[in-house]
């Protein structure tokens, strides 16, 4: 309860309290005194709903107090304690590309599933890649190499390096506090080889995983 709220309330109660005295008094007295008398029940009734409602008022600000005592509230990028694994819709965003004929054009969406490999998380784009994920300081990092990511040179098939780093990118919280991961965040570095009559290119991805 704030200082202004208490005081109030404390001159509403000893209002009441004045008043109720001023009608025992009365009561004391000759009939004449009945009108005076029932005046003041009334006044009695709404001084004790403002009481009541400065009650209210003040259990209100401590629920407030209370809520603003949980911020500010911190919320990083890790995926720990999260269950990534499930199926994903792969967007991405082309922020940079130099020595690709593709640069500068739209990537479509594409399909990619997060499993429990073997040997821990993997990452899976059907017929690009398919790579293991290890977890540094809340975020899933890979690194594989694939002849299917860049396309070929003439009939040359282009081998390129891949690296993949993928973070928490869109987090629900509930009034409990209960956290819900609603998105991934990644970014991809593609390395292509020189082969042929094609020389190195490079392109860098920000991209979106959307749960399907």
């Amino acid at each position: 309860m704030s200082g202004s709220a208490g005081f109030r309330q404390h001159r509403l109660a000893a209002a009441v309290a004045a008043v109720a005295l001023a009608v025992t008094l009365g009561a004391c007295g000759d009939e004449d005194d009945d009108a005076l008398t029932e005046g003041t029940e009334d006044g009695i009734a709404v001084l004790q709903s403002e009481v009541s409602s400065d009650t209210s008022t003040a259990d209100l600000e401590a629920q407030l107090a209370a809520i603003e005592a949980q911020f500010p509230i911190t919320i990083d990028a890790s995926v720990d304690g999260f269950d990534v694994i499930g199926g994903y819709t792969l967007s991405m965003t082309e922020a940079y590309c130099d020595g690709f004929a593709e640069c500068g054009s739209p990537r479509p969406d594409v399909h990619a599933d997060i499993i429990q490999g073997s040997n821990g998380l993997e990452l899976q784009i059907p017929t690009v890649l398919t790579t293991g994920l290890f977890d540094t300081n809340g975020s899933l990092f890979a690194v594989t190499d694939s002849d299917m990511i860049v396309p070929p040179c003439g009939e040359t098939a282009r081998n390129a390096r891949v690296s993949i780093t993928i973070f928490a990118d869109g987090i629900t919280v509930a009034v409990d506090g209960t956290q819900t991961l609603s998105g991934l965040g990644a970014s991809l570095l593609v390395e292509g080889n020189e082969v042929a009559d094609c020389g190195e290119g490079v392109v860098f991805f920000a991209a979106h995983l959307t749960p399907d």
